[in-house]
């Protein structure tokens, strides 16, 4: 297993324990695709599971992942679409370096989101 698959299934893992249901997860040079259901009420893309895959990505910079760019599609249990996100890489090494606050990182993020 190479670091690329082998960040990715942890990553997976890391997020199904946080009751983030992945359904999809894909890299290619210089993007990470998430596909993952939420089993959330309510309509579009619930900001705390935005936050705990946040916070899984970060957590795999620091086992050495490098960041790329994030692209997340969220869709409910029964698998309508609820809406999708973004992180850029640039605010990920950012927020690495010190230079993007845990606030500024999420408020970038939340400020993607585009409802379903």
């Amino acid at each position: 297993m190479d670091d690329d698959d082998e960040m990715r299934e942890r990553l997976e893992q890391r997020l199904m324990s946080h009751g983030v249901y992945v359904t999809d997860l894909t890299t290619d040079e210089d993007t990470l695709y998430i596909d993952y259901e939420t089993a959330s009420p309510g309509e579009g893309v619930p900001h705390r599971e935005v936050g705990r895959v946040l916070n899984r990505l970060l957590a795999l910079h620091d086992d050495g992942w490098d960041p790329t760019d994030v692209r997340a599609e969220v869709a409910s249990i029964e698998d309508d679409p609820r809406g999708s996100w973004r992180a850029d890489r640039e605010w990920l090494v950012g927020h690495a370096r010190g230079e993007v606050s845990d606030v500024d990182l999420s408020q970038r993020v939340i400020d993607t989101i585009e409802e379903a």
